[in-house]
């Protein structure tokens, strides 16, 4: 019987997609000669803006207790929702629904490259009650309307507004800052796994379930710059998620810059497909064909 076909491990192998982990390895290897070149707290309730350049670290650090922040990257410079910017859906299937060491986060088409790369931690995971949670994962952000529909909480603190303050700290005017602020993001220090869970329409189904954190102060995660980038981040009013966020403990959390040194690897570019795709429109415009075409653009 012939092994089933499997596009996504396809996807992740080969020079577009692989992963060099030797590199990372090495990069790692140099870290007690790294510089650390800024500091920014994220006060509870509270949003900030975190500018990185390529071949820096970005830390974050629990200093007191366990409490999720929850992590924007875009392109620095990014002038609309149309810019580089992390896409989960991208990354979810080169590197999987939870982040490990070595998984990177994909930015959306027509980039899709990486723009970070988690590269360290200490988490202990004794901490974590099975192999399915880790509390470094692709997810979205609470808002207003979550904890309204949740908790009957009005005008409460979320994720969103959290970072709609970052934003506009960075410069950006309301809307800009609102449409940003509703794109991805990903979450540190939420441990999440993949697991059936049983829907109030009656069905089970795979989805995220969250457990409390009891990540020790002085846990860290770090992520490799692999572009410049501009990083919002909010202060999540979850806490460690062992309750509601009007009723939840509140630590902060620290942001460290620290410069490696090192600049990310030359990747392969991806071959511009948009002339070619293009002038085969302009083909089967002239010739009114609206039926079915070749596998190729060169295939009328």
């Amino acid at each position: 019987m012939a092994e089933q076909h499997d596009q996504h491990r396809d996807y992740r192998s080969g020079k577009y997609t692989g992963c060099n982990k030797e590199w990372y390895d090495r990069l790692r290897a140099t870290k007690e000669s790294w510089k650390k070149i800024s500091e920014q707290r994220v006060h509870p309730n509270r949003g900030i803006p975190v500018h990185v350049k390529a071949g820096q670290v970005m830390r974050s650090i629990l200093p007191e207790g366990s409490n999720i922040i929850d992590v924007w990257f875009f392109e620095e410079g990014i002038k609309d929702t149309a810019g580089e910017q992390y896409d989960p859906v991208i990354t979810a299937a080169l590197e999987g629904f939870i982040c490990r060491k070595n998984s990177r986060l994909w930015s959306n088409l027509p980039y899709s490259r990486p723009m970070a790369t988690y590269i360290d931690d200490n988490i202990d995971p004794a901490l974590l009650p099975d192999e399915h949670h880790w509390p470094v994962w692709h997810g979205g952000h609470c808002a207003p309307e979550w904890n309204q529909a949740g908790y009957i909480i009005l005008e409460h603190a979320s994720c969103h507004t959290n970072a709609l303050e970052a934003l506009l700290l960075a410069g950006y005017d309301w809307q800009m800052a609102e449409a940003l602020a509703s794109t991805h993001n990903m979450c540190i220090f939420q441990p999440m796994g993949v697991t059936d869970q049983q829907m109030d329409a009656g069905h089970i189904s795979p989805t995220w379930h969250n457990v409390p954190s009891h990540l020790k102060p002085g846990t860290f995660v770090d992520y490799y710059a692999e572009m410049d980038l501009f990083v919002p981040i909010s202060h999540c009013p979850y806490g460690d998620q062992s309750g509601p966020p009007h009723e939840a403990d509140h630590y902060p959390v620290d942001i460290e810059i620290w410069d490696t040194g090192i600049q990310p690897q030359e990747r392969p570019p991806w071959t511009d497909w948009r002339p070619a795709f293009k002038a085969r429109l302009d083909r089967l415009k002239a010739k009114g064909h609206k039926g079915a075409t070749g596998r190729y653009y060169g295939d009328d």
